[in-house]
């Protein structure tokens, strides 16, 4: 009989395959394995396996032995075996061998399978396990343990579209690397620049901020977020290395340059206390040379004290003395040498001085002396003995006599030769008259010079000739020239040159005719007649424009008289204890511009008004004088002080007196133009050296600064790189915003035109990321919250697949996809799944009743606790549980959206279509 007949027995009515299927339960090993293997409907064969113990026909079936469909089937029999225990992963390891072959066997249970998993580390076979597996949780699991990033890449492309959860995990991988070479490229470049930077500042060791700037890139280097490529590490430890060489180098160098410095003071400072010792003892030798009497010049001490002196000057180094002190001191030697010689020849110095006073000893006293005292006039006055003094004294005194005595003599040569040589002048030129007293006066110089020298001789006899040629002449050119004049001036009579030009021609004419007058013993009466009736008629036209000249004058006159006045006024009534010494300069100007303004006067006044003017202005000058000296003390004050406030170290403080000495300044009068300028000039100096501290700090300040803004810079484009990334680890992400932000709030002071823009740009930046997140996490609350409820929806799935009596395998498989795919379960939740999972199968139609009821309560609570409107079929099932609550004494219950979720995951089962209607209600719009 075959397999199915005893199965199912001979009746004529063929059973149904739920039946069948049905019937299979009670059935042996064997006739199970017979009917897998027989030629049934397929359904009934799937069935039938699912009811078979583990055995080598399983196996088969589930290693390729059969078709498709029924391989599946025993692969998920092998899996369920496995995950109710009745068959262990060792037993199955034993029989195969291939890693892929078990994890595909294994992969219908989640625990043999993560286990199978954990074994497998080959790159290649986790690609294709995350890729080609059985279920999404081998598939995830593979695809969680590969961290590879060649194998990512191709998951990523082979996952595409294929599945969702693999894609993203694979994205989210391969963006993690993407963002790490990002972050490396970028810590790279900063390594860059940092090398770049202190090669740069290792150029320029000069640099007021070196120390600073050095520390800085040491901290930046040392802060940064990975380790730098080998080449990058070798050039900049290379730099440094350089940097610390060169400084070693230049330490030793400074050291020895010391210790060669402190050795040569030592040796100088020796050879200097000799010199001194040297200068002393010859300058002790001449004076007792000088001192000596007759036979003590001639004893042998002398010499030798000389000759030790030589030698010791011979003992000194040739580089520890310089040169010209050497010569000087061997000059000296060879000076005392001759001194002595000149003792011993002439006798003693003192036997000689009142020898000059003697005529006829007095040349060979003073040739003696000059010799002697030749050594001593090289020694300071003070140094010199008595007698030495006394002889130079006397020779000074003597030179001095004859010195005045010879340039008196000098002087009255040049006069005389000055008398004769305007006296031959004015003769070549017919100035008789001049030519005469120049002659008198030469001949009367002549008288006092002791000795007449040779040229001068022969000036004067040619002077004398002259005057003889002079006179002889003159008589007879005379009278030609005066008739000239005559004519001249007649000419002028009826000219019609302007008065002012036309009395100047007439004045001219009227001073040659005196001219040519001079030195005549008697005059020509008819023509000095006929030249001055000629000079009246031509002076006629000048009259009236020389007395209105005269009137000017005395209009001007009358101005310096009005103006002397309001001097002197001002003098007496100006408050000179409170000056304003601005105004007393304008007016002393104003004053001084006045007198030349009212000019011509008339000459006689002139030297009355100025003789009064001049006391005037000679007083505002002494009072301006006064005021001038005391501007001057004043500012020569400012400038000492200016000049402390340079040196001083506090730099504020010396900013701040400056400013207060540059207000002094100006409220301090003028003084003279010349020390005024002299005196700014130095004022200007030391302020201007001390703002220049100032601005050095500033530039300092500015470069800090501007580093501070590269920073700034630096970490908006870190937000604006977060801002681009994916937001798969929120947290995180949220760590570094936070780190970043306490970085930029720690940055100091950044550059005014700069730092609102930079808060701006950051902010702006922070702002958008918040928002960022705040849309993840409201879409990951959506998320969560629907992954909750197809949780719960795959669980009432399951349970109304329960409920109807078929077959639960691939609901309760959907169930538990769907539970591992919750994210976060708030409260109970989990559990409450759980609990509704494991009880499905016991769900009755009564329970399915009472909770589709306990559902609408549920809505209707929500509804109460959020203040919206139930729908019309409800409002008096809502009125009673109300009024229930009043009747019970607890009001309004304080029912929270999550205590409501709760309540509404315990309750299962229910059918649709009710369960979408309170479904839709009970989810927030």
């Amino acid at each position: 009989m075959s397999p199915l007949k005893r199965l199912f027995g001979s009746r004529n009515k063929q059973p149904s395959l739920d039946e069948q299927i049905k019937a299979l339960e009670d059935r042996p090993e064997s006739e199970l394995l017979a009917l897998v293997q027989s030629d049934t409907q397929e359904a009934l064969r799937e069935a039938a396996l699912n009811h078979l113990s583990y055995n080598q026909t399983l196996l088969n079936l589930s290693l390729g032995d059969g078709n498709g469909r029924l391989q599946q089937a025993a692969r998920k029999r092998i899996g369920q075996l496995l995950e109710e225990e009745h068959l262990s992963l060792e037993e199955l390891s034993k029989a195969v061998s291939d890693e892929a072959q078990l994890l595909a066997l294994s992969s219908y249970s989640s625990r043999a399978g993560q286990a199978v998993l954990e074994q497998i580390n080959e790159p290649e076979l986790l690609l294709e396990l995350a890729v080609n597996g059985a279920s999404i949780q081998i598939r995830r699991a593979a695809a969680e343990k590969i961290t590879t990033r060649p194998e990512l890449e191709k998951l990523h492309k082979a996952a595409q579209g294929r599945d969702k959860t693999v894609y993203k995990l694979a994205k989210q991988r391969l963006e993690a690397f993407k963002a790490e070479d990002a972050r490396r490229a970028e810590a790279e470049a900063h390594a860059l620049v940092i090398c770049e930077k202190l090669e740069q500042l290792l150029r320029s060791e000069q640099d007021p901020l070196f120390d600073a700037k050095l520390d800085k890139l040491h901290q930046d280097w040392t802060a940064l977020p990975i380790t730098p490529p080998q080449e990058l590490a070798q050039r900049y430890q290379q730099a440094l290395d350089q940097y610390r060489d060169k400084q070693t180098e230049r330490a030793e160098l400074e050291a020895q340059l010391a210790a060669r410095e402190e050795a040569e003071q030592a040796r100088q400072s020796e050879a200097q206390n000799r010199l001194t010792e040297l200068h002393t003892q010859l300058k002790q030798f001449g004076s007792e040379l000088y001192s000596a009497d007759g036979e003590t010049l001639l004893g042998d001490q002398w010499p030798e004290q000389l000759n030790s002196a030589g030698e010791s000057l011979k003992a000194l180094e040739t580089d520890a003395l310089p040169k010209r002190e050497r010569e000087s001191l061997e000059r000296q030697i060879h000076q005392l040498n001759e001194l002595l010689a000149l003792l011993r020849e002439h006798g003693p110095l003192e036997q000689w001085t009142p020898q000059l006073n003697q005529p006829e000893q007095s040349a060979q006293a003073r040739k003696v002396l000059k010799q002697l005292v030749k050594t001593a006039r090289q020694w300071p006055e003070n140094d010199r003995p008595a007698p030495v003094q006394d002889a130079i004294n006397a020779l000074n005194a003597l030179e001095q006599q004859e010195k005045a005595k010879e340039q008196s003599q000098r002087k009255h040569i040049r006069e005389v030769e000055g008398l004769v040589r305007q006296g031959l002048s004015a003769a070549q030129r017919g100035q008789v008259r001049r030519a005469r007293g120049l002659h008198r006066a030469s001949q009367e110089k002549r008288e006092t010079l002791e000795h007449i020298p040779a040229h001068l001789a022969s000036k004067l006899e040619e002077l004398d000739q002259a005057i003889e040629r002079l006179s002889d002449w003159h008589e007879f050119t005379v009278t030609p020239k005066k008739e000239a004049l005559i004519r001249s001036m007649q000419a002028l009579e009826h000219s019609t040159m302007n008065p002012e030009e036309l009395a100047r021609k007439i004045h001219h004419l009227q001073d040659d005719w005196r001219e040519v007058s001079k030195g005549v013993p008697h005059h020509d009466e008819d023509l000095w007649h006929q030249f001055q009736e000629a000079s009246h008629r031509a002076f006629e036209p000048c009259k009236e424009f020389f007395e209105a000249q005269a009137r000017e004058r005395e209009a001007n006159q009358a101005k310096r008289e009005e103006l002397i006045e309001q001097v002197q006024l001002y003098l007496n009534g100006y408050h000179w204890d409170s000056p304003v010494w601005k105004d007393v300069e304008h007016t002393l100007k104003q004053a001084r511009r006045e007198w030349r303004d009212a000019w011509p006067v008339p000459r006689q006044a002139v030297k009355a008004q100025e003789e009064r003017f001049e006391p005037l202005m000679d007083q505002l000058h002494a009072k301006l004088g006064e005021a001038y000296d005391a501007h001057r003390a004043e500012k020569e004050l400012l400038v000492q002080r200016a000049e402390q406030l340079r040196e001083q170290s506090d730099l504020h403080q010396a900013i701040e007196g400056a400013k207060d000495l540059q207000v002094q300044w100006k409220q301090v009068g003028q003084c003279r133009p010349r020390e005024d300028q002299a005196l700014w000039k130095q004022f200007r100096e030391h302020c201007d050296a001390i703002f220049a501290r100032r601005q050095a700090q500033f530039e300092a300040a500015d470069q800090a600064r501007q580093a501070q803004a590269e920073e700034a810079e630096s970490l908006i484009k870190a937000l604006k790189t977060l801002q681009q990334q994916p937001l798969d680890t929120p947290g995180a992400q949220r760590a570094r915003i936070d780190e970043l932000k306490s970085q930029f709030q720690a940055l100091k002071e950044l550059p005014r035109q700069q730092a609102q823009p930079l808060n701006d740009a950051f902010y702006q930046t922070l702002k958008a990321l918040d928002e960022q997140h705040k849309n993840a996490r409201r879409q990951a609350k959506e998320r969560q919250r629907q992954q909750l409820f197809n949780a719960a929806e795959a669980v009432r799935a399951l349970e109304l697949a329960s409920l109807e009596g078929g077959d639960t395998t691939a609901a309760q498989e959907e169930a538990s996809i769907a539970l591992e795919a919750v994210e976060y379960w708030p409260g109970d939740s989990q559990a409450i799944l759980n609990q509704r999972l494991e009880r499905a199968a016991s769900l009755t139609s009564a329970v399915q009743t009472e909770n589709l009821e306990a559902l609408r309560l549920l809505c209707i609570r929500k509804e109460i606790a959020t203040g919206q409107e139930s729908p019309e079929s409800d409002k008096a099932r809502r009125m009673a549980y109300q009024m229930e609550q009043l009747q019970q004494g607890l009001g309004q219950r304080s029912d929270t959206a999550e205590s409501l979720l709760l309540e509404w995951l315990t309750l299962g089962g229910v059918p649709d279509p009710e369960y979408t209607q309170l479904l839709t209600r009970f989810q927030p719009h």
